[in-house]
């Protein structure tokens, strides 16, 4: 059988690529987990996220939370938070979460199409801000009970 030397060069390419592929995905034998400690967040909270938790408590339906936490999150603790995973532990973001009853979200975002009735209760949100105190455009909200032991960055907010 002979192999043109075009299709030669082509067959190398493609498995130099595969290669180079499978050690970006598998990485090279070292873990993607970040090990250590989280970096604390300066204590108190900044007055201006005390404010927007006040705020987006009011805005959201349940100005007087059961629980506020506050923290400056980076990944993958960040990532687990927003369910983006863990990307890159450089990054760093305020993270407010309210612990209440927020069904109000319900009414306040669009749906693609009308949701299941009757709703289970919104029991918990997020919303995150950058270094720069701007709104990161980035929130959330869990149905189930908030575990802040998942969250070792966050820390009580008083409301």
């Amino acid at each position: 059988m002979k192999v043109r030397p075009g299709a030669a060069v082509l067959l190398f390419g493609c498995a130099v690529a595969l290669v180079f592929a499978a050690l970006l995905l598998g990485g090279c034998g070292t873990s993607a987990v970040a090990t250590g400690s989280p970096s604390p967040s300066p204590s108190p909270a900044p007055a201006w996220l005390s404010q927007k938790a006040a705020q987006l408590a009011a805005q959201w339906g349940d100005p007087r939370p059961a629980a506020a936490y506050w923290g400056l999150l980076s990944d993958p603790e960040l990532g687990r938070l927003t369910s983006s995973g863990p990307n890159d532990p450089s990054h760093k973001a305020y993270a407010i979460v309210l612990v209440g009853d927020y069904s109000k979200m319900y009414t306040m975002v669009s749906w693609p199409s009308p949701p299941a009735s009757p709703l289970p209760p919104i029991k918990w949100m997020y919303s995150l801000f950058t270094t720069a105190h701007e709104d990161a455009g980035s929130f959330g909200y869990g149905i189930n009970d908030f575990d802040v032991g998942q969250y070792p960055g966050l820390q009580p907010l008083p409301m």
